[in-house]
């Protein structure tokens, strides 16, 4: 009987450090992406020379920033702990708070599927979310996960459905279409970062001056 309870013992402490180990494997440090368009109905390099042709995410345990360089450049910094973002136009150092536990778009279906695709050499599944505004297929990374505080209270732009449904997996690759063009993006730099690392480039206090 007590050789049983060692045993049991045993097994709780090993699943309970697999567990822990699990929920703390989180990706942190910088992806880039290339974006590039396509229409039926509009000129294509002109979508090219208004829209995003870059863009530069970093994220941390519990917070994320991302830029996205055009004709303009502007860059998010999100706090998880807040859920409140703050935006910036170029390098003005003048933001606008927004709060992303507001619902800014309606998600009508959802499909998670396989696919034998792997992007810079990561596994990846494809997450489709029809929305009432527009149609995206993210190729998410199913052994790169961003942490559950960067989404799980995001509901402003559906950020909160991708990421219980890919369950935070990396997004490599989107489509996004809309009414009139489609945007399509693909990584094209990946960097992972040390657990003390940093997403946001500004001074925190920022969020309780700003976002009053």
């Amino acid at each position: 009987m007590r050789s049983f309870a060692y045993i049991l013992f045993i097994i709780l402490i090993v699943l309970t450090g697999c567990n822990s180990k699990n929920e703390g494997e989180y990706f942190s440090g910088e992806i880039s992406y290339t974006y590039s368009y396509t229409s039926e109905i509009l000129n294509a390099d002109s979508i090219s020379r208004i829209r995003p042709s870059k863009g530069f995410f970093r994220y941390d345990t519990a917070n994320y920033q991302s830029s996205f360089t055009g004709a303009d450049t502007f860059t998010y910094y999100y706090s998880g702990s807040l859920n409140k973002c703050l935006s910036e136009s170029g390098s003005s150092k003048k933001y606008e708070c927004e709060d992303y536990s507001i619902i800014t778009d309606s998600v009508l279906s959802v499909k998670d599927y396989a696919t034998e695709e792997e992007i810079l050499g990561h596994p990846c599944r494809i997450l489709e979310l029809q929305k009432k505004n527009s149609w995206v297929k993210y190729y998410y990374a199913t052994d790169l996960r961003i942490a559950p505080a960067t989404y799980k209270n995001h509901k402003a732009y559906n950020w909160d459905i991708y990421g219980m449904k890919a369950e935070g997996g990396l997004i490599l690759k989107m489509e996004h279409r809309f009414n009139k063009f489609v945007m399509s993006g693909v990584v094209n730099g990946l960097s992972i970062k040390k657990d003390d690392f940093g997403a946001l480039e500004i001074d925190k206090s920022l969020f309780s001056e700003i976002c009053k």
